[in-house]
């Protein structure tokens, strides 16, 4: 091992393709003393077995914009270091072998238009010009992506360094990490067998051992990895340098040119886990032995496809490591554990493909304080310690790799890890027919179904629950329906400087009586929605703050880096301490009432307050705000109170067509009334004048608050972005997210989240559009259509939600 420095401004620890990267950007951001420690050789861990591919055809906005800047980096780094990187741009083609794919590729060339791919479906007489070794007889036809290409990655890690070295950049091989040196929660060294380099700053990146090497530093990395196997064939007569790579979905294959033969790989069914202990501690280039019998059922579906396999001679076979996450998505960002200890791992065997998007985004987040684009979906904070668990981690990652050629049919969910987190209402909904799905690791009620449930048959379209969805939704507007919304995160937010620092935090007024409530957004120096939170003031120096269920871990990191150290505050995670139930539609007073010895008139509870209450045989904190926007209360009920709570209102509900209803409800009620979604309709990227919730921010407040100066200069400004609602003509259109938007026949945008409403009898979506002009005249004069499944459809766009869009329903 080289001499180690005694300091550096920041330390990259892994030296795979995302550490390479990093280093790359990190150099060419200005920093200059920079240190990658790498424990055996660069790229012997994972990347240097990777196939390379370099697909930009990704699931979200987020991945889609990392694998485009992969690409064009890789493209363009031999002419900028001289350091050849075998990129070779040829193009991607993802073949569908039955109806039900071909439905979801037309979905997918819409969504991949949207993020502004070049893409576009093509049929079999293509497929066989572009492959002519393909067997096309059982194709229906196949999504192209020109864009698409493949690299070396060794080379392309060389190539990064090169560039980083020219800019002052030192990299150490054989210099294992032992530990890192912590105080008051902040970083202040990386610890190695050759000493402690002082650091403010460092960066995990060592694939799948980042979460043993985050664990030194208690950071919860949630990773655990799985044997991927691939072969390597002999020359085949016909496979050219040029041929695009394949990805045939429902054989679970993908295929790729290799020195003139082909690299045939597969995401098999019936994964194989890799527990800890079968991984090398201290062996670079990890390789596992060849298993013929797993690969065989995957090589038959590849002779089947290319036929000229059957007779090829195979050069290699490959059975190396590759981690997964427990959503299939990287993790990315800053630790919410230790301030400047930040995590670029868990690429899902897509290392190459993000690596060149995870450095520049990384690298500007590290420079700026500010990722540049939104990075929710990757974050590492969208996980709990919680999640990191053995156990959980070594059940659900197979599932992950198994579902990663798998059809994503609309509400897909996982089957391992259910019923792990249930709300304290779990089995009393169970027993009266709820159908859950998983959000954020909890089990909450998608639909109920009373008496025999419906097929559940995957579908794009209505499926067999529609029906009961449609009178939940019914129930709502009409009558009265309750909800399980106890998933919501709850922090409570304690301290002699509370109002003060929320003051500062918050877009909206917090200088609240005690009992009031207020929805606030949480911005960025660039006015960019970093949350938006329900704020009750509970007491003086007591506040309750409502956000997502996903959101906790984020929104707790993201208030506590702003406490400062004079400030009396304290914040606590209560999320598990109270059940929330929802009780919403223009009977919901009349029900409350049957339970409760409190006044729920307007007079006596007014819209936007709170008021602690006896219902049943429980004290409760009542909340009158509605996510559904009818006439509604949020209960915050102690958990252990929370069963009997429900069963008295179950009991009184019959008088008043109570129905129970689940999140599919919710969700088609709050897009027809236009209520956001953070993480889906509005993020750290948008403001929320753009957003149209510039009714949340006060301007006028005696304190400035983040955000402020920015939104000042947008307030002077014509808008050239927006967020709207659109309702379909037909009713026999079923968008998702993502589809793109058409202005006068010209892209424009794109859906951030949809659903059938059912108050409409069509579907409505909200989606952004950007443009010279998004005024009320100027969109009047435009045409909309948005492109479902290939297919363009007529639309009317809206400023405000199509209905009730003064909100007077919720204000009864």
């Amino acid at each position: 091992m080289a001499d180690l420095p005694n300091d550096a401004d920041i330390v990259v620890v892994g030296g795979g393709i995302v550490g390479c990267s990093l280093v790359y950007h990190l150099a060419k951001a200005g920093w200059r003393n920079i240190l990658l420690l790498e424990k055996h050789q660069i790229g012997s861990g994972t990347t240097w077995h990777s196939a390379a591919l370099v697909t930009v055809l990704r699931g979200s906005p987020t991945l889609a914009a990392l694998a485009r800047y992969s690409a064009r980096l890789y493209a363009s780094l031999e002419r900028e270091t001289g350091q050849a990187t075998g990129w070779r741009q040829n193009g991607h083609l993802t073949l569908a072998a039955s109806k039900q794919r071909l439905e979801s590729l037309r979905h997918s060339v819409s969504v991949a238009r949207s993020f502004d791919l070049d893409v576009e479906m093509i049929g079999p007489a293509e497929i066989a010009r572009q492959w002519p070794l393909l067997n096309t007889e059982d194709l229906h036809g196949a999504l192209w992506s020109p864009s698409s290409g493949q690299t070396n990655p060794t080379d392309t890690c060389q190539a990064l360094l090169k560039g980083a070295r020219t800019l002052g950049a030192r990299i150490v091989e054989k210099a294992a990490v032992e530990g890192f040196d912590i105080a008051n929660g902040e970083l202040k060294g990386v610890r190695t067998r050759g000493g402690t380099i002082r650091c403010g700053k460092a960066v995990i990146s060592c694939g799948l051992w980042s979460r043993q090497v985050a664990g030194m530093a208690g950071v919860a990395a949630p990773l655990y990895a799985c044997e991927h196997l691939y072969l390597l064939t002999d020359t085949i007569a016909g496979v050219t340098s040029n041929l695009p790579a394949v990805r045939d979905s429902d054989a679970y294959l993908y295929m790729r040119e290799d020195v003139g033969g082909l690299l045939v790989g597969c995401f098999e069914p019936n994964p194989k886990p890799l527990p800890l202990e079968r991984l090398p501690e201290n062996t670079s280039f990890v390789l596992f032995e060849e298993d013929w019998d797993h690969f065989e059922p995957m090589m038959q579906n590849a002779v089947h496809r290319v036929p000229a396999l059957g007779s090829a001679g195979v050069r290699s076979f490959i059975n190396g490591p590759e981690s997964f996450t427990l959503d299939g998505a990287p993790l990315v960002g800053e630790s919410p554990e230790v301030r400047g200890l930040y995590v670029a791992a868990g690429m899902n065997s897509s290392g190459v493909v993000y690596g060149g998007g995870v450095g520049w985004a990384l690298t500007e987040w590290i420079t700026t304080g500010r990722p540049p684009i939104d990075l929710w979906t990757v974050d590492v904070r969208r996980y709990a310690p919680a999640d990191n668990t053995l156990k959980a981690l070594s059940e659900r990652i197979p599932e992950v790799l198994a579902k990663h050629f798998e059809i994503p049919w609309p509400g897909m969910d996982y089957e391992t890890l259910r019923g792990v987190r249930r709300t304290p209402l779990h089995a009393a909904l169970a027993a009266r027919g709820a159908h859950f799905t998983q959000r954020a690791g909890w089990e909450r009620p998608a639909w109920f179904a009373v008496g025999e449930p419906p097929a559940l048959t995957p579908s794009y379209g209505p499926t067999g629950w529609f029906p009961l969805w449609q009178e939940e939704h019914h129930a709502a507007r009409n009558a009265v329906a309750v909800f399980d919304q106890t998933p919501f995160s709850k922090l409570l937010l304690q301290g002699r400087d509370s109002e003060a620092f929320l003051q500062r935090i918050c877009a909206n007024d917090l200088g609240l009586p005690v009992h009031g409530v207020v929805y606030t957004p949480i911005l960025n120096k660039a006015g960019g929605i970093e949350s938006d939170l329900t704020v009750t003031r509970l007491g003086a120096e007591t506040f309750l703050l409502v956000t997502g269920s996903q959101q906790s871990t984020r929104d707790s990191h993201w208030l506590r880096s702003h406490f400062e150290p004079q400030e009396n505050l304290c914040l606590a995670d209560v999320t598990s301490a109270y059940a929330v139930i929802g009780v919403c539609g223009p009977h919901s007073r009349d029900l409350l009432a049957r339970v409760s010895s409190a006044d729920f008139s307007n007079a006596s509870f007014p819209f936007q307050t709170a008021q602690p209450i006896e219902i049943g045989y429980a004290r409760a904190i009542a909340i009158r705000v509605s996510y559904s926007g009818e006439l509604g209360w949020e209960l915050y009920v102690p958990a252990e109170f929370a069963v009997s709570v429900f069963e008295a209102l179950a009991h009184a509900g019959a008088e008043w067509s109570m129905r129970l209803a689940g999140v599919n409800a919710m969700g088609s009620l709050r897009i027809e009334r236009g209520f956001r979604s953070w993480g889906h309709d509005i993020g750290p990227t948008v403001t929320p004048l753009e957003a149209g919730i510039g009714f949340a921010v006060d301007f006028e407040k005696p304190q400035a608050f983040i955000g402020r100066e920015a939104l000042l200069r947008q307030r002077e400004q014509n808008l050239s972005r927006r967020l709207l609602s659109f309702v379909f003509d037909s009713a026999e259109v079923f968008p998702h997210h993502h589809e793109p938007v058409y202005r006068d026949g010209v892209r424009c945008g794109s859906v951030s989240s949809a659903s059938f409403g059912h108050t409409l009898g069509r579907a409505v979506a909200l989606g952004w559009v950007t443009g010279a002009s998004v005024d009320a005249a100027s969109l009047a004069r435009s045409s909309f259509e948005i492109e479902v499944a290939d297919r363009r459809h007529p639309v009317a766009a809206h400023l405000k939600a199509p209905v009730d869009p003064a909100g007077l329903r919720m204000r009864g």
